[in-house]
């Protein structure tokens, strides 16, 4: 019984760590199988963080967010759609099943994750809506 209790925590362990230390599940409402993802966009270097709400991305340190980026010349020059209504095409990605330790590499944008979701935005194209 004692290597039963020992086996099953160990199994609960490991994929804990499998997650990532401090990720969590998206936002309520976000469809991590969709192939199309609609919200408020804040460009940080090489990601980009899509909020829900207008006002959660006028939030300092509101994590209400999910990561993502696109390759790396399309997110270059996304730093002008900050603060704007975009719809992104692509998939999403398991943060467990990233390319890197601490990030992962889309198509050259290295994404680390700022929102710390279970999943991230691996995008192809962005539409501004307003």
């Amino acid at each position: 019984m004692k290597t039963v209790f020992l086996s099953a925590l160990a199994a609960l362990a490991l994929a804990a760590c499998a997650s990532g230390p401090d990720t969590a599940s998206p936002p309520a409402g976000f469809d991590a199988a969709a192939d199309q993802f609609t919200g408020w966009v804040r460009v940080t270097g090489e990601e980009f963080q899509l909020f829900g709400e207008q006002r959660d991305l006028r939030t300092p340190g509101s994590r209400a967010c999910v990561s993502g980026a696109l390759p790396r010349n399309a997110q270059r020059a996304s730093g002008d759609l900050s603060g704007s209504q975009v719809r992104f095409t692509g998939r999403t990605l398991a943060w467990a099943e990233r390319n890197h330790g601490q990030s992962h590499d889309w198509q050259g944008s290295n994404i680390t994750n700022g929102c710390r979701k279970d999943v991230v935005i691996l995008a192809d194209r962005a539409e501004v809506l307003r």
